[in-house]
């Protein structure tokens, strides 16, 4: 196998690539903890403030998330200003069965956020959302003899039932739709061919049958997907920790300043969990990562002086 391969020379002492992978995981954790942390303190250390009384630079607000576009979540369907969804795929490796991403697609759009003293533009461009997972649910391959129903949940707030299974297919196959526009668009030789090939190959990945890089692969879809899907939905309360600017493009006299990622304070986070909740993720996840790092750093080090023998 490769690890053992990467972590032993051949004459079964311990490889120095093991050590110094272990430590340089371990730094980038530990650093990766302490800007949670700097986040958690900065959240901790902004006071909330009305929307009425937001001042220039970093602040602290909360309301509800209304007005602009709102986009649409492509698996619970719910309108929103931000969603981002995962797909892998169950496959076989080493024989042992793992997930692989095949897909990952994400986007966002700006929108208000209102309080009873008023309401702000949030230019969500580069932000850091902490939300709540949406869905995540399991696809399995069609069966003669259903062994039980996939998994599937979804977050009760947003009140609507889990995506069927055809709306599952109907997304995965959602890929060969944007490559036929592609081709149909391009004017290359034999575009209509190619069109109608990747029509073949939709209906059938429909039908269960598999279709991948190298072609069409007759398993007649013997694949699991898991779906995973984050959303910020409209009308929903949320907070938002980001600096206040001047809106370059005001709709209104009461659209001067928006909040969006600082040029000097990059600190921008949009959550719709509560304050509270808000604060014990950053101050989780922190602690979590500088623990590892800290393990993997001292790990790597103690490696390091046994291959050595100076421990």
């Amino acid at each position: 196998m490769a690890v053992p391969a990467l972590a032993f020379a051949s004459s079964g002492h311990i490889s120095p690539i093991l050590p110094i992978a272990l430590v340089l995981v371990g730094v980038i954790l530990f650093i990766v903890g302490f800007v949670k942390y700097r986040k958690f303190r900065l959240l901790v250390d902004t006071p909330r403030v009305p929307i009425r009384s937001v001042s220039m630079g970093l602040s602290h607000v909360a309301g509800t998330s209304v007005g602009g576009q709102p986009l649409t979540s492509p698996l619970t369907q719910v309108p929103c200003y931000y969603f981002e969804v995962t797909v892998e795929k169950q496959v076989k490796k080493d024989n042992q069965e793992t997930w692989e991403r095949t897909h990952h697609e994400r986007a966002e759009v700006p929108f208000y956020l209102q309080d009873e003293t008023g309401t702000i533009l949030v230019n969500p461009q580069q932000a850091e959302y902490n939300l709540p997972r949406a869905f995540w649910g399991e696809l399995r391959p069609p069966a003669l003899i259903s062994l039980g129903t996939a998994p599937r949940k979804v977050d009760p707030g947003l009140g609507v039932p889990p995506p069927t299974d055809d709306h599952l297919r109907n997304y995965l196959n959602g890929s060969f739709n944007q490559m036929r526009a592609a081709v149909q668009g391009s004017g290359m030789p034999g575009a209509g061919m190619i069109g109608k090939g990747l029509a073949v190959a939709q209906k059938m990945q429909m039908m269960g049958v598999s279709v991948g890089a190298g072609g069409v692969s007759f398993d007649f879809g013997n694949h699991a997907y898991r779906f995973t899907e984050f959303v910020l939905p409209a009308g929903r309360p949320t907070n938002v920790l980001g600096s206040c600017a001047e809106n370059p493009t005001p709709a209104n006299e009461g659209d001067r300043n928006l909040i969006q990622r600082g040029q000097n304070e990059k600190t921008f986070l949009i959550s719709t969990k509560s304050e509270e909740k808000l604060e014990g993720s950053l101050k989780m996840q922190a602690f979590v990562m500088i623990f590892l790092g800290a393990v993997l750093i001292l790990g790597g080090a103690a490696v390091g002086l046994y291959s050595a023998h100076m421990l």
